[in-house]
């Protein structure tokens, strides 16, 4: 069993380092799909841009500075959910539907998130300062941007088939079994 989960650990490292190398290009379209997506529901006095690393800035319209950076390293936790998900000891088609659920769910995360951010420093810029709440609220996003990767593996990684396969997998040495087994739920 050891072995079976540092073999999964290091699978894991080495699809994330592969994603920091790709990172460059996929992060600044996925920024900006979450931009085009959260648009029509920020108000109209702030613009958002997208920077040329794929970060996102919220700006008030008059304002030099941005009032939120959402740099583009919070969403490496995409990184993270690709490798959970492509290192998982499953059949492959069950594997990639599984990550484009994964990722249609932390897309709907990061969206919330974004969205909460904005109207946390919306609210502060009104305000003049900070709360309590709100900085639990920032605190919950930030800590998210890695916890909802593992949380979403967890939720959608292995059901009881899966363990039962990948149990009987391990155990035998015998040939896998057919892909009807999966389908009418022998296993």
């Amino acid at each position: 069993m050891t072995r079976f989960w540092l073999f999964f650990v290091a699978k894991v490292l080495v699809l994330v380092l592969v994603f920091a190398l790709v990172a460059p290009v996929i992060l600044p379209f996925y920024c900006g799909l979450q931009i085009g997506l959260i648009r029509p529901f920020v108000s109209s006095d702030l613009a958002l841009r997208l920077q040329p690393d794929g970060s996102i800035y919220v700006h008030y319209k008059g304002h030099p500075k941005p009032a939120v950076e959402r740099e583009a390293t919070s969403f490496s936790g995409l990184g993270l959910m690709l490798a959970l998900f492509l290192a998982t000891p499953l059949p492959w088609q069950r594997r990639l539907a599984r990550l484009g659920l994964g990722t249609l769910a932390l897309l709907g995360f990061h969206l919330i998130a974004l969205g909460g951010l904005i109207a946390i420093w919306d609210a502060m810029f009104k305000s003049g300062g900070i709360s309590f709440e709100l900085r639990w609220a920032y605190m919950l996003i930030a800590s998210g941007d890695w916890l909802a990767p593992v949380a979403i593996w967890g939720a959608l990684g292995y059901g009881r088939k899966e363990l039962a396969y990948a149990t009987q997998m391990r155990t035998s040495k015998s040939t896998p079994p057919a892909a009807s087994d999966w389908r009418s739920g022998g296993i």
